[in-house]
């Protein structure tokens, strides 16, 4: 299996730490974050891309797909959780991944404002990452 996971998690966060030091994130979904903003940062799937298959079928090729929400609580919680997924965006744009996705969503007591980005790419056994 080509694994990139923890290179993607301590890079990503380094940079939203640089951004707002009050960041906090995590590597797996949570669902009431302790505090905000808040930056949760998964792979929620890796699977062979099967053309990049040698004839011994060894896998060459990952296809990578990450999910990150971003939870923001203060007065400007929306302004404020659009400005942390530009900071993501910029992240993986920089690394060669394309978002597919972008879901703002907001909680029934409207207090938290939480948008969810997903991200895909194709990477090589030697961590090289290409667009799909």
């Amino acid at each position: 299996m080509i694994e990139i996971f923890n290179e993607v998690f301590t890079e990503l966060t380094n940079t939203l730490t640089s951004y707002n030091p009050k960041i906090s994130t995590s590597s797996v979904y949570v669902n009431i974050p302790s505090s905000y903003p808040f930056v949760s940062i998964e792979e929620i799937e890796n699977a062979p891309y099967q053309r990049g298959e040698d004839w011994e079928n060894i896998e060459n090729f990952a296809d990578v797909h990450y999910e990150i929400n971003i939870y923001s609580k203060d007065p400007k919680k929306k302004t404020n959780a659009e400005d942390i997924c530009k900071v993501v965006d910029d992240y993986f744009n920089g690394i060669g991944f394309v978002r597919i996705t972008k879901t703002p969503l907001q909680d029934n007591s409207e207090t938290i404002y939480r948008i969810v980005v997903r991200y895909n790419a194709v990477v090589s056994k030697d961590k090289k990452v290409f667009r799909r």
